[in-house]
């Protein structure tokens, strides 16, 4: 009678230890699955984020083909932009003498004060429009992390949702199964 007992405690041990053992493979399997979810949903925002980037690139690199467009009907809106960037191009290289004395004597004169003004004016136009592009970019690129943001918490939330009801269903199983195996008490 005692190895009928003992054989049966021995028995169950063996069964609850099986399907302690599938439980814990579940639950591995469910946190495997919502870590690969969650790493896809990361990966998806790092993809858009990267996409709204090169967005932004690519706005800033319109910018010259922005000016260009705006000045082609205009030939003399593009000669003084030819003229401001040759006037850009002469600053950065040191003055002659003979140059400072020809610069100081053109300077007084008023004859360049129109084209000085359509200059600063051209100008004040190509940053306003490059200043502009920027901003959207920037706010596309911020937008677009934010909304890639959201989406991986939300996936993250449902994964975690997911194996959290996998575990109580499998602790479920297991108690049914210990209680099964013990037979009636």
């Amino acid at each position: 009678m005692r190895e009928r007992v003992m054989g049966t405690a021995s028995h169950t041990a063996h069964g609850v230890r099986d399907t302690a053992q599938s439980a814990a493979g579940s639950i591995q399997e469910g946190a495997g699955q919502a870590a690969g979810s969650a790493r896809d949903a990361a990966g998806q925002a790092a993809g858009t984020a990267r996409d709204a980037a090169e967005q932004a690139g690519h706005a800033v690199q319109q910018a010259p083909d922005m000016a260009r467009s705006q000045t082609q009907g205009n030939p003399l809106a593009a000669g003084l932009v030819a003229f401001g960037a040759g006037v850009l191009a002469s600053s950065l290289l040191p003055a002659s003498r003979t140059e400072r004395e020809k610069a100081s004597e053109l300077m007084q004169s008023e004859a360049l004060e129109p084209v000085k003004d359509a200059a600063t004016e051209s100008a004040q136009h190509l940053k306003e429009g490059t200043r502009q592009a920027a901003q959207e970019a920037a706010a596309e690129v911020k937008g677009t992390a934010a909304e890639a943001a959201h989406t991986t918490q939300d996936e993250a939330r449902d994964q975690g949702g997911r194996v959290a009801e996998q575990t109580r269903d499998s602790g479920r199983h297991l108690a049914d199964e210990a209680r099964h195996r013990a037979g009636p008490g």
